[in-house]
């Protein structure tokens, strides 16, 4: 390589300066080099360094959620399948409008079978609530004591809810052979409301 002229006479009388000069000379360019590195190469990228290092911590906390979730998902869609049987059980027992009318027959139908008669079998006007409805009916029966214990028993065991309210009891009529019991109140029973909106 060669060195202008120029050059060549600065670095001779560089040589000829005591050893203390040509190292205080050599420490000042090496400091001049070093700061222009940091000032041009290393403070751009430093800045960039740290923006990336928290990128990746953020990045590493994300991965830590989603890892968390992937590990649970099976206990996740159990316990959503156990929900959605949960409440397909609880709707199966709060019958709509058409299926209510069934509900209604079926019970009359159990007076029958129990050997009672039905004097009063009247639905009152409901009461709304937010997703379901009560509906009570004025009943008034009138059989033997086992008959009437038996179809209790037998609408207690309908897979609808039917509940009994307050009964007034008493005696319709009395021989030496039976006695026969006059019961009347109100039985209330539910059925499902769809919200608007939903399908």
């Amino acid at each position: 390589m060669e060195i202008s002229p120029g050059l060549e006479g600065k670095l001779e009388q560089i040589a000829k300066l005591p050893p203390a000069a040509r190292a205080a000379i050599v420490f000042g360019v090496s400091a001049l080099v070093a700061v222009a590195y940091y000032f041009t190469a290393y403070a751009g990228n430093h800045d960039e360094l740290q923006r990336l290092r928290v990128n990746e911590a953020e990045l590493q906390r994300k991965l830590g959620e989603v890892r968390s979730v992937a590990s649970n998902l099976a206990a996740f869609e159990e316990e959503i399948a156990a929900l959605e049987s949960k409440l397909t059980r609880v709707l199966r027992q709060l019958p709509n409008k058409k299926e209510l009318e069934v509900l209604l027959t079926d019970i009359s139908n159990l007076g029958k079978t129990a050997g009672i008669e039905m004097k009063s079998f009247r639905r009152q006007d409901e009461i709304v609530h937010d997703f379901y409805a009560e509906v009570p009916i004025s009943i008034e029966l009138d059989g033997r004591f086992h008959d009437l214990v038996r179809f209790f028993d037998m609408v207690a065991k309908l897979p609808r809810i039917v509940n009994m309210g307050s009964l007034s009891i008493r005696v319709s009529s009395e021989d030496f052979d039976q006695t026969r019991l006059r019961i009347s109140g109100t039985a209330t029973t539910f059925r499902f409301v769809a919200r608007k909106g939903s399908a």
